[in-house]
């Protein structure tokens, strides 16, 4: 069994903590999340501010004040993994024609990135026949707002193979590089993928 050394005592790796955590529920009579509601309400927990403070304070059994207070710890010092930083469009292309190789059915990724061109975040937004009333630029930016994140591609894939972008590929690409501009965004570029092969946008000059 793996032991992780804290500052205050030895505690069990990420998953036997979070393990440790819902047996102390389970414990107080916590068996799901309308009973965990019902009890923050009683505590008049409204806030993490609270939470913490109830960890802390003298009403708190001791051993979920223990397992809390470790995962409020583990959670300050949780650093997300960044993948491999892309450099050129023949990278991106052939990174998302790998993604969705063999897919049937037509989706829709966003790739964000950071100012150094680390992968934030990978959200697959769509799924079906893509045109601009389906794929909705206020989706695909919500998640750019909530990373912060640097720059945007976005990919869909043409399971036939062919890779001529339709006229609904077109508008939603020009959609997309509107609302990218207001909110200070770089959109880099639109991806079609398909048998393993890609077309850009911005290199085809298409937006």
């Amino acid at each position: 069994m793996e032991i992780i050394k804290s500052n205050h005592y030895l505690v069990n790796t990420d998953i036997e903590l979070l393990g440790n955590l819902f047996n102390q529920l389970r414990a107080h009579g916590i068996s799901d999340l309308t009973k965990v509601e019902a009890k923050l309400a009683q505590l008049q927990i409204a806030s993490f501010n609270d939470l913490v403070k109830h960890f802390s304070g003298p009403n708190c059994d001791s051993q979920l004040a223990v397992v809390g207070e470790e995962l409020i710890d583990r959670l300050r010092t949780a650093v997300p993994d960044r993948e491999a930083v892309l450099t050129s469009s023949n990278e991106v292309g052939t990174y998302l024609a790998d993604k969705l190789a063999g897919h049937k059915q037509e989706e829709l990724w966003a790739i964000y990135i950071d100012n150094s061109n680390h992968i934030i975040a990978e959200k697959c937004l769509f799924k079906g026949t893509i045109d601009k009333s389906v794929a909705h630029p206020r989706e695909i930016f919500r998640w750019a707002l909530i990373y912060a994140c640097a720059g945007i591609f976005v990919v869909h894939n043409h399971p036939s193979g062919h890779l001529t972008p339709s006229q609904s590929d077109l508008k939603l690409t020009r959609m997309l590089k509107g609302a990218a501009d207001m909110l200070q965004i770089d959109f880099l570029d639109h991806f079609i993928v398909g048998k393993n092969q890609f077309l850009s946008m911005r290199e085809h000059e298409l937006f």
